[in-house]
């Protein structure tokens, strides 16, 4: 299969297989048509990815039969932003588990390393384990370690006073300043590889910097390396059978029950720097590579901006033109992430109880308030929690957000549910956790409504 070649920069052409006959015309082809692994719907898909191919490989391209037979549709699903999209996802993915799906079973795929963040973080705060394959884990990677630790240097002046001048002014500027010793320029280095990916890298603690910059205009380079340290903590917890996370350049010849082909938004699929038609002629074999590796379950998802606060430029990637919803129906209101096959419409924006300010991330949305709002939980029994928590981890030898998550646990606290309706009410506390410790949690609520 000629289009399922994507590794040009490695020495890869699909002229090896297009021009053989050329050379040995002798030589007998087998088409590879038969797909003994994919449902029609994913093989419809994926015959309709190349269907608006160019160029000479597409003349010699396959048109797929599904051997396996029907199964549920492609799911397109747009998101406000790139964190609300890894919520969204992350949140499908942990019901498909809930319903049995086995984590390993299910990948998340993406196309640039430095993607991989923002998932990570999300599956942790969903409790749902992981594991990154062909790439190390965010914070492991060199590049990181040494971002975070001249980040952290700078904090230790900033707070020791020792060189005001040097730490002076906002923490976005603070840290572009801090990283550009690392490599980071505001304008990425050309074409693909190892550059490339430690750009990327950096371009991603960059982009957290701001983030938390928008959260909290106040913050300074102590609050960034706090919050870097706590997202490296909660990501290195190990996990033996885990959700894979991959670009889609280390997913070729895998498969899995259910696949979601994550930040397909123009200028990251096709990457923005692929010039000419052959370049992006393969940036779409890539995606159909992706959608291939699915046998049951494909979801298809983008997001209108790179952050909460950024503007809503972003249009789908062009390969999803003709498959995707048209965007007639996208202006008809939908809620942006429901598992449907038409298009969005605006967000609603869940908002703080307290304050009433809208929300930002799993965490604040889970919990109902934002983080800096005073708390309303019983703090004994957020800690008789925790420790119940911890026990229950180390009995099953499972990293302690396995169980519940910190922002489950404040929920819980601030909620003290008094029956199994009350408890499934509270977000990340589905049938699967309340089955198995559903009767444990209600238990130490009751204590504490005993007490009162």
């Amino acid at each position: 299969d000629p289009s399922q070649t994507i590794y040009s920069f490695a020495g890869a052409s699909p002229d090896h297989l297009v021009g053989f006959k050329r050379w040995f015309p002798q030589a007998q082809v087998l088409r590879l048509e038969r797909d003994y692994r994919s449902t029609d719907q994913v093989v419809e898909l994926a015959n309709g990815l190349l269907a608006a191919a160019r160029g000479p490989i597409a003349r010699a391209r396959l048109r797929l039969r599904s051997e396996v037979g029907p199964g549920p549709a492609p799911v397109f699903a747009e998101y406000p932003d790139e964190p609300a999209e890894a919520d969204g996802v992350a949140a499908v993915v942990a019901a498909l588990v809930a319903a049995g799906t086995k984590p390993s079973e299910i990948a998340v795929l993406f196309r640039i390393n430095a993607q991989s963040e923002v998932y990570e973080q999300a599956l942790t705060s969903a409790a749902v384990p992981y594991v990154v394959r062909g790439l190390e884990r965010f914070f492991d990677r060199a590049e990181v370690k040494q971002g975070t630790t001249l980040l952290r240097g700078a904090a230790r002046a900033e707070r020791d006073g020792a060189d005001p001048a040097a730490t002076a002014g906002e923490l976005p500027a603070q840290v572009r300043a801090v990283l550009a010793s690392a490599g980071w320029s505001s304008d990425p280095p050309s074409g693909s590889g190892a550059v490339r990916a430690r750009w990327e890298s950096l371009a991603a603690l960059v982009s957290l910097a701001d983030d938390l910059a928008a959260r909290e205009p106040s913050a300074g380079l102590p609050d960034l390396v706090a919050e870097l340290e706590s997202r490296a903590s909660a990501q290195h917890a190990p996990a033996a059978d885990g959700v894979t996370l991959a670009t889609l350049h280390a997913a070729k010849g895998l498969e899995w029950e259910a696949v979601f082909l994550v930040g397909l938004a123009d200028g990251t699929v096709p990457l923005v720097h692929a010039e000419g038609d052959d370049q992006i002629e393969e940036e779409r074999r890539l995606l159909y590579v992706g959608a291939t590796r699915a046998k049951r379950v494909l979801s298809l998802t983008w997001a209108r901006s790179r952050s909460p606060q950024g503007r809503n430029t972003r249009r789908p990637s062009r390969f999803l033109d003709g498959l995707r919803p048209s965007a007639s129906s996208e202006r008809d209101g939908d809620t942006p992430g429901r598992a449907t096959r038409r298009a969005r419409g605006p967000a609603k924006v869940a908002q703080c109880r307290v304050c009433g300010r809208g929300l930002q991330g799993g965490a604040e949305r889970k919990i109902g308030r934002c983080s800096t709002c005073p708390a309303t939980y019983d703090e004994d029994l957020l800690e008789r929690l925790r420790t119940w928590r911890s026990a229950r981890a180390k009995e099953q030898a499972l990293p302690a957000y396995c169980v519940f998550t910190d922002a489950t646990l404040v929920a819980v606290a601030e909620a003290v549910p008094a029956t199994t309706v009350e408890l499934a009410k509270i977000s990340g506390i589905g049938a699967a956790k309340i089955a198995k410790y559903g009767d444990e949690v209600l238990h130490l609520c009751g204590d504490v409504a005993r007490s009162a």
